[in-house]
């Protein structure tokens, strides 16, 4: 009985390491090439002038064109500039969010960290003098570029040509008087929370999981803001959300990805 034991469990955790490693893939697949979040959720398709040389080969397969008078169409992962090309891979919003707010001279930076203050994405806080003038910025500010990041990659396009986008949002307004809280739209919060599952979990979000964990966020969001406190930022609260609904398979996917990074030598 002890050997059929012992060969149970060896078979157990064989299942389960299979399982896993099935995980893996799937999370790499959905966050490195770009597949999709399902049908439920495709990616925007966006008027295109042309495709850079060196995405030719990955952006070809979600390119159409109706007919020879219509315009070209692209309805990818990767991303469109201001000028209607296909121009780039997406952002990583964690690593790219000081290089580009230190590549934009003062002008340019002063006036996009006001549109973001006046857009919520501040919460009730304000830019940093200090990067105003690119001397240093602080985690609020580095936080809402990342947060204009994750939405610029929900939208298909780098971030610039979003401005008129964020100008038409409504501007916040201060909490109190019987003004009312404004929240994060469903919409929104679900594009940050699927991006957050594949990455902590491997797996998409139930519709039960998904619901509850935008209530979360709005609640907090409504909460701090009675306070007058500022609220994690989107990205940050759809992480704690995330890590919340299964947090046994965020440890296992995070040692995982920490497995293969030691193992590829990277």
């Amino acid at each position: 009985m002890a050997g059929e034991g012992t060969n149970n469990t060896a078979t157990d955790q064989t299942a389960t390491d299979q399982a896993f490693q099935n995980a893996l893939i799937q999370a790499t697949a959905n966050t490195q090439t770009g597949a999709g979040l399902g049908q439920d959720f495709p990616y925007p398709v966006r008027k295109i002038k042309g495709i850079k040389p060196e995405l030719q080969s990955l952006a070809l397969a979600d390119t159409k064109r109706t007919s020879f008078y219509a315009p070209q169409t692209y309805g990818g992962h990767l991303l469109v500039d201001e000028n209607n090309i296909v121009a780039r891979t997406p952002y990583d919003p964690y690593k790219e969010r000081r290089i580009e707010l230190t590549a934009l001279n003062q002008t340019d930076r002063t006036e996009l960290l006001n549109l973001l203050a006046s857009r919520g994405f501040y919460g009730n806080s304000k830019p940093s003098r200090t990067a105003y003038t690119g001397e240093r910025f602080e985690e609020k500010d580095l936080q809402a570029m990342e947060d204009l990041l994750y939405y610029a990659n929900s939208r298909g396009a780098t971030w610039k040509p979003l401005y008129a986008e964020l100008r038409t949002m409504p501007q916040v307004a201060p909490v109190g008087g019987g003004t009312n809280v404004r929240v994060t739209s469903p919409e929104d919060l679900g594009v940050y929370l699927r991006e957050e599952s594949f990455r902590q979990l491997g797996r998409n979000l139930t519709k039960q999981e998904l619901q509850a964990a935008i209530l979360g966020i709005q609640n907090q969001q409504r909460q701090r803001a009675g306070l007058k406190q500022d609220a994690p930022s989107i990205a940050t609260a759809a992480q704690m959300q995330v890590g919340q609904i299964d947090p046994d398979r965020a440890s296992a996917m995070k040692l995982g990805r920490a497995l293969q990074l030691m193992f590829s030598g990277q």
